[in-house]
């Protein structure tokens, strides 16, 4: 989705009203629109969305099986919020996997999927919200394609979901630089992929890694210091 849905901007279509709800609040969630840990209105996200109640309850159940949102008793859905913890957990599992994708990928991928990784080297403008998501968009597509050429769908799956829960964080980030460094760490690694060299290439995505959980964990300090107690 290229923009968040104001209110009233959803039709029913022939029975696609519930999946766009479903996106269009994934899309919020994703882009920090909704803080963590944060109550979620039902009367005020059916004006926002213009929706009635049973699509929209319909959309948290999806969104709750996402681990985005948790239905809390007394209290109704609240947007889940991710600890230091979570993040080790996270980076635990990518360190173990895309390192190897990565050294897999070096024997595997094509050239139009080279072609692609060297393309996705945009950064982003601190403050400038829009060029954030156009930015993490490539980011996981940079990862997925690796993933991809490693020839494991299942890796495929679980990092997408990986990448979308931490992506929450680096919104609280990318005020703070411009992105060069992230990109600048990718094109390493789609050269040496582009050379053919295993070795290298899971070298430098495992470096990548660490400085991403490095990020991550500054972006929940941040949060937790701007947290009101």
């Amino acid at each position: 989705m290229s923009d968040t849905p104001k209110a009233g901007g959803l039709r029913p279509r022939d029975g696609t009203i519930k999946k766009e709800l479903y996106q269009a609040l994934k899309f919020d969630l994703l882009n920090g629109v909704f803080g963590m840990g944060e109550r979620l209105n039902e009367r005020q996200l059916s004006a926002k969305y213009g929706v009635s109640r049973a699509p929209l309850r319909h959309a948290l159940a999806l969104l709750q099986r996402d681990e985005l949102v948790e239905a809390k008793p007394r209290v109704g859905y609240v947007t889940t919020s991710l600890t230091r913890q979570d993040v080790a957990d996270i980076w635990e599992m990518r360190l173990l996997i895309e390192p190897v994708a990565a050294e897999k990928a070096a024997t595997r991928i094509s050239e139009d999927a080279l072609r692609r990784l060297e393309q996705l080297r945009s950064p982003y403008q601190p403050g400038d919200r829009s060029s954030y998501r156009h930015h993490l968009d490539e980011n996981l597509e940079f990862h997925a394609i690796i993933a991809e050429a490693a020839g494991n769908r299942r890796m495929h799956q679980l990092l997408t979901q990986m990448i979308e829960h931490t992506d929450r964080f680096y919104f609280l980030r990318l005020d703070l630089s411009t992105g060069d460094d992230v990109v600048g760490e990718h094109m390493q690694i789609a050269a040496a992929l582009r050379r053919r060299d295993a070795a290298l290439a899971r070298e430098l995505m495992t470096r990548h890694l660490l400085v991403g959980r490095q990020a991550a964990w500054e972006a929940i300090d941040r949060l937790t210091a701007n947290r009101p107690l």
